[in-house]
Order: C-alpha cells, then structure tokens, then sequence
C-alpha cells in the first residue's frame, strides 16, 4: 500500500512531502523531497502504473556503476564473437570507454553528454575506431535497459561520424603478373589472392588437402588471423565454409607449390615454415620490394582482393558468383561494395533490351506480312 506524508525540515518551517510504497517484490521504498503535494501525487500515480504494468525499475538500480556493468558485458561476449573481434571490444572498452564512463552511475549518464563524448572521439580518432567505442557503451546500456536497472537508453539517436571509403586500386591483369613474378617465392600466393580473392588469412591457413585439383575449386575452412597480439586459426570470417574457383595460371602455381609436401601441410609457410604474416606496403618485408620493382601502383596486399572482384565483374561474372567468391554474407553486401564495377554493365543491358525489342518487332511484321498476303 502506498501513502504519501508531510514533513518538517530541520528549520521548522519549510515543508515538504514523501511517498511511502512497495515494489512488486512487497520491498518497501520512500522518495523524499517533493515541496508540493501534487508533485508527490504524480510520482505515486506513475509508479502505481508500472507496477501494474509490470514495467517498475527500481529508482536505486541506476546506481549501478558503468564500470562493473561493462565488465558483465564483456564476459557475455565471451565465447559469442570470435577471439580477434573480442580483443578489440576489449581494447576499445579500456583505452575509450572505462576511463570516462567507468567511475559513473549508468541511470546518470546524458544523451547530450554522450553525444559530446562521441564527437570529441571522432576529433581526434577514425570513424571506426569512434564507432566501435560508442557501439561498446551502447551495448552496456542495452544490457542495462534489459535487466531492468534504467527504463530508457540514453545513447539512442546520437549522430555518428560517417566512414569515407577511400578510393580503391584495381590493378589489370598485366600488372598482377608482373607483381606476382617480382614476389620470387611468393608468387602463387599474388596469384591467388588477385584473381581469386580470398581473405589473406584464409590464405595463410590454406594446406594441401584444401586444393581440389580436379575440379578447379580451392576449399576455404579455416582462417589464421590475429587477435590482440597473438594469432590462431579458426573459421572464415563469416563463420561460412565456401569454394571458389580457380584460374588455370594459379592451379599451375599452387601445384609447384605443394610439390613434395602432405595433405595436412601448409601451402604458403615463412622461411621457417610457419603460418606467413600479413605484409605491410612499407619495410623491408617482401612484399615492399615487389611492389617498388614491378612499378604497379602502390596498394596493400588485402587490396589485392578488390582486384580479383574486378577481373571477375568485368570478366562476366554476376553479383551472386563474386558473392560466393569472396564470402560476402549477401549479394547487397557485394553491391554495397563493388557497385561501381557493375555500373558498366548497365550499357550492356540497354543494348540487349534494343536488341530483343528489334527482334520482337521484326517477328511481328513478318506475322502482319504474312496475314497480308493470305
């Protein structure tokens, strides 16, 4: 049952009103401090509706902290995202996020001030990074909304800085030789990755059995990337197995390369016949010197995977093939992401509807030529 009373403060003169009443759990609860009737009325009137509406959040929940919250968070994620995406929700959470949030109260938090956090991020760091600190908080609050400790997410509507693509190289099929016979024993992996597009690290944890020779296909079952400053292998990027197709230029390549090796063995090793690493366009790696001898434009090495989505658009292959190719989760995701190639296709398609219009209309004045004559 609920009540409201008038008190005295310690002056003796000013009064003021609190509301007595019990949760859905019979806990007993008083809000202190309202100088008018009225105003205790009206709080007594809104919890009387959630608690009938089964919506009651308790006022002293939002007294949780961001930073006990966010680990909670963290450890859910746990084992529910690959390891290199949770290390950088980690990283993200301790470098951004803890250090502003982590000593505050989660029922305190501000829209505006969340919105002043993300802009001033965006000022000094990439959008991607900005974006994966604010869908960090916006997780923990999430998680808050759902257990019950706040009624509303304040970091819902903020704006968020835009991810300016940055212009693609596509190299010819020319310029892909020419790189691939500079990298000297790296050159079945240039191959590869430009006109069949995996992932690097799909191809740093591709092995002998995963070449089907046969049938020109290239297995893709695992994947050896990075997470924090380790590195492991697990499944493709989009946790999907997939074939791809295999030019005859790189099935020559890729046998040279397995000669004498085991089903079970890697194709593509290091010196010491490790996991290769990902090269960067500037050091002394090998990839640095076959980009400065063979003079093609300067690229990264991931970058070789948007050439092989080239050469295959131009080549005739439609939106699902490069799909399927590449791993993408949906024909928009490729659309999204190569549209522009599949822009030239546009002359072709208005030249075969002229031409398929041409051949109708013929068909039909040879019909009205024929009744004619009859």
């Amino acid at each position: 049952m609920a009540s409201i009373y008038k008190y005295t403060l310690r002056d003796g003169v000013t009064r003021r009103y609190f509301v007595s009443y019990r949760d859905p759990a019979h806990k007993q609860h008083v809000k202190r401090g309202f100088k008018r009737k009225r105003d205790a009325e009206d709080f007594l009137h809104r919890v009387e509706i959630s608690v009938a509406d089964s919506d009651y959040i308790d006022p002293k929940a939002g007294n949780a902290l961001v930073s006990d919250l966010g680990k909670s968070w963290l450890e859910g994620k746990q084992g529910t995202i690959k390891p290199k995406y949770f290390g950088d929700l980690g990283t993200s959470w301790n470098i951004h996020v803890l250090p502003k949030w982590g000593s505050r109260r989660i029922g305190e938090i501000r829209h505006s001030e969340v919105q002043a956090w993300v802009s001033g991020l965006a000022g000094q760091r990439s959008p991607t990074i900005t974006i994966r600190a604010f869908g960090v908080l916006k997780g923990i609050c999430d998680t808050a909304v759902a257990d019950g400790l706040i009624r509303k997410n304040p970091v819902e509507s903020t704006r968020l800085p835009r991810k300016v693509r940055k212009a693609r190289v596509y190299l010819t099929v020319p310029q892909v030789l020419e790189l691939a016979n500079e990298s000297g024993r790296y050159r079945a992996l240039v191959l590869l990755l430009a006109f069949c597009g995996p992932r690097w690290g799909e191809a740093a944890a591709l092995r002998v059995k995963n070449i089907d020779f046969d049938r020109h296909r290239i297995l893709i079952r695992s994947s050896y990337v990075r997470a924090g400053r380790e590195h492991y292998e697990g499944p493709p990027k989009t946790w999907e197995t997939r074939d791809i197709p295999v030019p005859d230029i790189v099935l020559r390549a890729l046998c040279n390369e397995c000669a004498g090796k085991s089903a079970d063995d890697l194709v593509f090793t290091n010196a010491k016949g490790e996991h290769i690493r990902e090269q960067a366009m500037d050091g002394n790696g090998w990839y640095t010197g076959a980009l400065k001898r063979s003079k093609v434009p300067r690229l990264a090495i991931h970058d070789l995977r948007h050439t092989a989505a080239s050469i295959a658009i131009s080549s005739g292959a439609n939106v699902k093939a490069v799909q399927r190719m590449l791993g993408h989760k949906s024909a928009a995701m490729t659309l999204d992401t190569y549209g522009e190639l599949f822009d030239t296709d546009l002359d072709s398609v208005a030249v075969n509807i002229n031409r398929k219009i041409a051949e109708e209309l013929n068909d039909d004045n040879k019909v009205i030529t024929k009744n004619v004559k009859q």
